[in-house]
């Protein structure tokens, strides 16, 4: 609005020369953007190619320091990269994520296991960028020699030194910017001047003009815009009078077009409700006191009434569940009364009645129309969506399903632990969350193939599923980790049996291909819990798989408990299920643990 009476109550002299001075602005402001965004994306192009070609230098400088082991000096060779302009970190670190050299001498021999390293770690063994966002750049690179992976090269910088220049460009063009805006207002104030002169004189002609003389008249001429003007304003007036007679002529046509367009409207709605009547949607329409007045023949067909049926009975006897009316009564009124409740003009799904009785979920789609004559009408659409529905359910399950064993996957899972504990609560009895994987099982996918590896998982799911009581749950993550829920406990200990079972079932020799047997172990942590502890069911699940890690590096084949101060653990030799050794370490004081001490 301000741009628009400005220039509405300013000279044309005084609008061209702000037109011209904005035009100037805005294409200044389109260059020094552009020039910035052009700058900003090489700069952070060539930051991106330094800190790859780094990584890349630093693979190289390592392979043989890595493959002797001499963590010294691959400590050298990182710190000679302390002062590298905008730096964070840079480190090397093993297959399994532990830091072997690193700028913080401190974080050496402990390990990354944030998500950004496990999946690096996981991921395929090439270069890329971790992390590339308006906070920081992180690129890794992996040491190979002949085919094998050694660790890998991690280097971290900020983008200070890139903004400094970014802001120096930015001074810059908005010196040129306005540099070249106040050249093209001098350039505009003259061309201006030039540009009006002869209106002023066109001026003087229509003053006269308006004030009743016809004999004055503009300088014309066939090439200058303004004598073009000052022709065609000369002619105006000599064809006036025949303006007029055309003028009435138009009326009449006028009339005659209006006529027209009345018995088309006419025609227009009869084909409306032809169309309706087709329609492959339910179409209903209602008074402002509920009753129906239009009720199509797909209405029909859904809703089982006929329309000489429907026609005058209000909406809601003859499709909204007797449960619903009184919310529905209360929407409507509370719109009529001029609330915002009652939501026409939306799309929302809703549960419908049929005549037998039958209830069916649908879309409904309303709008309130408003008549010339003043009146309200509730138009709506309705759609049977079981179907859907079904589906919809249908994809549910399956997205809640591991497509390798059949089990409940990690959404299941986080979606059936809260429910396990609300139950254990109101029962007032424990439970338990097993997490469990199988201890040599990378040995079968390298030796036998995937296929092999996928055999011993389905089988081991089977075995799980059959030895579980009705009342556990047993889930796949991923991989070879699997997790148990034990509820039903007398105490929070009695986990100890179920632990037994699953150790029991996985040291049963696995069946492969070309009658092959492979002799297996689980690792099992425990987490137990008692109704009237405050944990989530985020923080049982990571306590558990802490336990486990703590299981497989006292030795495989056994479980341990976590605790919150200690955990212990029993193993079973051989298979046989039956406790050997009682093992306690601290989870925060004790420096062998390095897997606990970085949780």
């Amino acid at each position: 609005m301000l741009p628009r009476r400005f220039f509405k109550h300013r000279s044309i002299r005084r609008q061209l020369v702000v037109g011209v001075a904005l035009v100037h602005a805005v294409l200044m402001t389109i260059f020094v953007g552009d020039l910035f965004v052009q700058q900003r994306q090489y700069l952070h192009q060539r930051h991106l190619q330094s800190a790859t070609s780094l990584v890349q230098g630093i693979a190289r400088h390592a392979t043989g320091d890595l493959m002797s082991g001499d963590v010294v000096a691959l400590q050298e060779i990182i710190s000679g990269f302390i002062d590298y302009p905008d730096m964070r970190y840079a480190a090397i670190l093993d297959i399994d994520g532990k830091v072997l050299a690193h700028t913080q001498v401190e974080h050496v021999g402990q390990m990354m296991s944030d998500p950004i390293t496990q999946a690096m770690l996981k991921g395929p063994h090439v270069g890329r960028a971790l992390v590339d966002d308006q906070d920081a750049l992180d690129v890794a690179t992996p040491i190979v020699w002949e085919g094998h992976l050694l660790g890998w090269v991690r280097f971290a910088a900020g983008w200070e030194g890139i903004s400094g220049q970014l802001r120096q460009v930015a001074r810059e063009g908005l010196l040129y910017g306005i540099g070249a805006i106040a050249v093209g207002v001098l350039l505009a104030m003259v061309m201006a001047r030039r540009t009006t002169h002869r209106l002023y004189d066109l001026l003087q002609v229509a003053e006269a003009t308006k004030a009743g003389r016809r004999d004055l008249r503009g300088e014309a001429d066939s090439v200058n815009e303004v004598g073009r003007l000052a022709a065609s304003f000369n002619a105006m007036l000599d064809v006036l009078s025949e303006r007029e007679k055309a003028l009435q002529q138009a009326n009449h046509e006028l009339e005659d077009r209006v006529e027209q367009r009345t018995a088309a409207l006419a025609e227009s709605e009869a084909t409306q409700r032809a169309i309706l009547e087709q329609a492959n949607d339910a179409f209903v329409s209602t008074d402002v006191d509920g009753r129906v007045v239009t009720w199509n023949r797909m209405a029909e067909t859904i809703f089982g009434w006929r329309s000489d049926e429907a026609l005058g009975r209000r909406l809601v006897e003859l499709i909204v569940p007797v449960e619903a009316r009184t919310t529905h009564e209360g929407r409507l009124a509370h719109y009529l009364a001029g609330g915002d409740g009652a939501a026409p003009h939306r799309r929302t799904e809703l549960r419908a009645c049929r005549r037998d009785g039958s209830e069916f979920p649908i879309e409904l789609s309303m709008r309130v129309r408003l008549t010339t004559t003043g009146e309200s009408f509730f138009d709506g659409f309705a759609r049977d969506i079981t179907e859907r529905k079904a589906l919809q359910q249908q994809l549910e399950e399956q997205a809640q399903q591991d497509s390798l064993t059949g089990l409940p996957n990690r959404r299941a899972l986080m979606k059936m632990l809260p429910s396990a504990m609300a139950r254990a609560q109101r029962s007032q009895q424990a439970m338990a969350v097993l997490f469990l994987d199988l201890d040599g099982f990378k040995g079968i996918n390298d030796s036998h193939g995937h296929d092999a590896g996928d055999k011993v998982l389905r089988d081991f799911a089977d075995r799980l599923r059959t030895q579980m009581r009705s009342v556990d749950t047993v889930a796949r993550l991923a991989g070879d980790e699997f997790v148990v829920i034990a509820e039903g406990l007398s105490h929070p200990n009695d986990a100890t049996t179920v632990a037994e079972k699953i150790m029991q079932s996985a040291t049963t020799p696995f069946d492969l291909a070309g009658g092959v047997r492979a002799c297996l172990s689980s690792s099992i942590g425990i987490r137990s819990w008692a109704p009237g502890e405050t944990s989530g069911a985020s923080d049982l699940l990571t306590q558990a798989d802490d336990a486990m890690y703590q299981a497989k590096h006292r030795g495989k084949g056994r479980f341990v408990y976590w605790r919150p101060a200690v955990l212990t653990g029993w193993q079973v030799p051989g298979g046989a299920g039956a406790s050997s050794a009682t093992v306690s370490a601290s989870r925060e004081a004790t420096p062998v643990l390095p897997e606990l001490a970085l949780q």
